[in-house]
């Protein structure tokens, strides 16, 4: 993996969790409405989610490699 492709797995990690911090602070000022907790409780309880992001992570990672 090469600097840019670092940068860019860091700058996307960085936006996922500004992501994920976004939909808490909403739903702690707003309320955990069905809006706002379903996309977190969905991948809390599905673990098929949890795989198709452990695969996409993977995809990402091993392109990085192989270029």
């Amino acid at each position: 993996m090469d600097r840019t492709d670092s940068a860019l797995l860091g700058v996307a990690g960085v936006v996922a969790l500004l992501v994920l911090a976004a939909a808490l602070s909403a739903g702690a000022l707003f309320g955990f409405d069905e809006s706002v907790a379903r996309p977190i409780r969905l991948l809390a309880a599905e673990p098929i989610a949890w795989i198709v992001v452990a695969a996409l992570l993977i995809a990402v990672v091993g392109n990085a490699y192989i270029e």
